[in-house]
């Protein structure tokens, strides 16, 4: 009994270092896209604006689940296992922030809606698993990044000058309460994860993934570890961007690094494992769509159609509204699921501004096309956002592979360089 309690003391006593959460989330991610369910997260959270919207934007459409689709049941469960695990470390309460950080909020979440889906993705999707994928578009969506976090931490401080950022107020829920409900809803998920045999298809042809048939029980579960991971380190991409330019603090940032390697590494074995050439053989094809409506493409999974103008633009977006909401799309997650009402705004205004954005590009996208004909000729683009480049294809994969792990690395040196100098702290 008395080893049980450390056990749950050091899970749930005290706060993860970033590292840890680094390394198992750049894990986890490489098992995902083994298990062929890459994990991404935009794709869901649109959907719940759509849904949302239905009424207004598609009042006759059948619509994707905003349960069941397959992005979007990983959301929910990453939600609820960052909610366990803010009850069970009884860190849970609701903060309630002044009406100038609901704005905030909801002016970030607009905004990493629209750079997230001209991105093809967030923090996630486009970066972390993309970097995985060896997409180009990881590359310049990292930039804007970058750019847009710097950009949004300036518009931030000027705003904090004007009496903007001020506290607000939090409901504490008593430690017995938050023990027992987490303690029932960590039973409710276990059995979920078992009996849970709904099968879920993947389908998303743009991200190159086939409709395979996943069971919905290991969704939940991969969705609940995530949660349960990223809340206990406070993994978030928005500090990994920001700290150094605010603070001077790499820790997070070497985190980040660490994650990108880890799932670039796995990334790599999976694409260019011997067994992708069997896959290949239009026998083996054949036999695959008789299980799967699409066999699985794999060099192509989670290679976005978004290299250079989408990553690099929406990015920029992104950049600017997780700095101004206080988290990226899984950062914002974890806060809300700990009772900050600011992210939860935030997550809500994201839904509604990547669903409208979606509705209004696609409307006008052959205009973009038309009237920038010669430019998307020139850069080969399959869309206004730009093309696919899977970065083996266009250098080789020894190269590829030096080219991202060489970013990652000297982005975890300039992290610790700039903690000791200070250089490009504001």
């Amino acid at each position: 009994m008395g080893t049980l309690k450390e056990i749950f003391g050091y899970l749930f006593g005290k706060q993860w270092p970033p590292l840890i959460g680094g390394i198992v989330t750049g894990f986890v991610v490489s098992f995902m896209f083994v298990w062929g369910t890459p994990w991404a997260v935009t794709n869901g959270i649109i959907i719940w604006g759509d849904n949302l919207l239905k009424p207004i934007l598609y009042p006759d459409a059948d619509l994707q689940s905003p349960l069941w689709q397959f992005t979007a049941l990983i959301n929910w469960s990453f939600l609820l296992g960052a909610f366990v695990s803010a009850l069970l470390s009884r860190s849970f309460k609701i903060s309630i922030p002044s009406f100038k950080e609901f704005i905030t909020g909801a002016v970030g979440g607009l905004l990493m809606g629209i750079g997230a889906f001209m991105a093809f993705g967030c923090t996630i999707g486009a970066f972390l698993v993309g970097f995985a994928a060896m997409s180009a578009s990881a590359v310049t969506v990292m930039l804007g990044l970058g750019l847009g976090a710097y950009v949004g931490l300036r518009i931030y401080m000027v705003l904090l000058t004007k009496g903007w950022g001020a506290p607000g107020r939090a409901i504490v829920i008593p430690s017995s309460i938050q023990l027992l409900i987490g303690g029932l809803l960590s039973i409710t998920i276990l059995v979920l994860i078992t009996v849970l045999e709904k099968k879920v298809s993947t389908f998303n042809p743009a991200l190159g993934l086939g409709s395979l048939q996943i069971s919905a029980g290991s969704l939940v579960f991969f969705g609940v570890l995530l949660g349960i991971v990223n809340h206990r380190s406070r993994f978030c991409f928005v500090r990994a961007f920001r700290e150094p330019f605010m603070t001077g603090e790499g820790e997070m940032t070497r985190a980040a690094a660490l994650a990108l390697i880890i799932a670039l590494s796995f990334g790599a074995v999976v694409k260019f494992s011997p067994l992708l050439s069997l896959v290949e053989i239009q026998d083996v094809q054949d036999i695959l769509s008789m299980e799967f409506a699409t066999p699985p493409t794999v060099k192509s999974m989670m290679v976005a159609p978004s290299f250079p103008i989408g990553s690099l633009l929406g990015g920029f977006l992104f950049g600017i509204g997780m700095t101004l909401a206080g988290g990226c799309s899984v950062g914002s997650m974890w806060r809300a699921a700990e009772g900050s009402l600011k992210n939860a705004t935030a997550l809500i205004f994201y839904a509604i501004g990547g669903s409208l954005f979606a509705f209004f590009y696609r409307k006008i996208e052959p205009f973009i096309l038309n009237t920038f004909s010669s430019f998307y000729k020139l850069i080969n683009a399959t869309s206004a956002t730009g093309r696919k480049l899977f970065l083996p294809d266009a250098i080789g994969l020894e190269w590829a592979i030096a080219l991202l792990i060489s970013i990652a690395f000297l982005w975890f040196l300039f992290a610790t360089w700039n903690e000791k100098t200070m250089k490009f702290t504001l």
